[in-house]
């Protein structure tokens, strides 16, 4: 049964599992709560790799890669609408229970590490070598 608990222990799980994660690398996460939703922020890589929506009977959890990059046997990921996070996220975990943490962690920590490489939702530029003479 789905109480309001529910969404804070999803929330909490996934929290802890990211975060671990994240400190392996030398980072840190910095959580920004909104009135509906809460963002993770990469600290080192100065992007938000994923936002949360607890929702009655569900956590929603938008992430950057898209579905078919993601490693989801499970089929939990689905294609993210295209006006979320000014169409930065790709894909939507849609988590209704503990037995799915795990896997969504693994995902949102795909994202977090193999996401494209982006600032504020944009490809960053490359630089090519001068031409020598």
């Amino acid at each position: 049964e789905w109480t309001p608990g529910t969404s804070r222990a999803i929330v909490a799980a996934l929290r802890e599992r990211v975060r671990t994660v994240a400190i392996r690398q030398g980072d840190r996460i910095v959580e920004h709560v909104g009135e509906n939703w809460i963002s993770w922020r990469s600290r080192k890589r100065n992007r938000v790799f994923a936002e949360i929506r607890p929702l009655r009977g569900r956590v929603q959890v938008f992430i950057l890669p898209g579905p078919r990059e993601l490693r989801d046997r499970g089929g939990l990921a689905l294609r993210a609408p295209r006006t979320q996070g000014w169409g930065w996220f790709r894909s939507r975990l849609e988590i209704s229970s503990m037995d799915q943490v795990e896997r969504a962690a693994r995902m949102i920590a795909q994202s977090y590490g193999d996401g494209p490489s982006k600032e504020h939702g944009r490809r960053s530029k490359r630089r090519s070598a001068p031409e020598s003479s």
